[in-house]
């Protein structure tokens, strides 16, 4: 393989990786508004859903949705206990 080959062919791969950001930035952003979701910590939780479920939004907003349920739930008998 060929200099050029391998150039042309990293270039390729880092398109595809800039593209897969911008999709993940996309969705994360869409969850999070429809959610009303603020802050990195659930920023980042939602980026490792997207890599998780391969970039499926539906996936990732029902898991994100049952996992902030639970959460809420969870914070809410937590302060009823005190």
């Amino acid at each position: 393989m060929s200099e050029e080959e391998k150039t042309e062919k990293n270039e390729e791969e880092e398109g595809e990786e800039e593209e897969k950001e911008k999709m993940k930035r996309e969705i994360v952003s869409k969850i999070m508004e429809e959610l009303g979701l603020k802050g990195v910590s659930k920023r980042r939780l939602l980026e490792k859903l997207v890599e998780k479920f391969n970039y499926d939004e539906g996936k990732v907003r029902w898991t994100a949705k049952r996992a902030f349920i639970t959460y809420r739930y969870a914070k809410m008998h937590e302060k009823e206990k005190e």
